[in-house]
């Protein structure tokens, strides 16, 4: 059976955990649009079709045009690797998919509260929303679009935000 303290923290870790779900998911789509823009303006400046076309409109004052535009082609190949944007991808829809899970329980352990084993079962899960919490580091904390999705949680559940 959980105290009136427990139960407390239950009811936040659940809001939390649904919270950091929505904003992993949509952290991964930032990273693949970013990802995708990255990958075809690389491919539209790079391409011989594009420097054919813009040497025929280029002055012979303006050569400087064509080597300008392959290193910057070269520049956002080098950014797209340095980036990183398809494992942060991958990283937030696993997190997204494990937050989400964890919401879950949480929403299971919030309708059996007064079973024998609910305190034991609230330091596991709370221990398992650290571990998560240590996976998600090396994303970038947006706090506009954390705050975003608290309020759409609390909204979700009633609570005006």
């Amino acid at each position: 059976m959980l105290s009136e303290f427990q139960i407390s923290d239950l009811w936040e870790q659940w809001i939390s955990a649904e919270t950091r779900a929505l904003y992993f998911a949509e952290m991964g789509r930032r990273y693949g649009l970013w990802h995708n823009a990255l990958i075809w303006t690389t491919l539209l400046l790079a391409s011989g079709a594009t420097v054919t076309l813009i040497s025929d409109w280029v002055p012979v004052e303006y050569a400087w045009v064509k080597p300008a535009l392959t290193a910057l082609a070269a520049g956002l190949s080098v950014l797209s690797i340095v980036m990183q944007n398809p494992k942060k991808y991958a990283e937030c829809a696993d997190l997204h998919f494990k937050w989400n899970r964890l919401a879950d329980e949480y929403k299971n352990l919030w309708n059996e509260t007064y079973s024998e084993d609910a305190a034991a079962i609230l330091a596991r899960l709370n221990e398992k929303a650290s571990e998560l919490s240590k996976t998600g580091m090396w994303i970038a904390y947006k706090k506009k679009t954390l705050l975003k999705w608290e309020n759409h949680v609390l909204q979700h559940h009633g609570i005006a935000a």
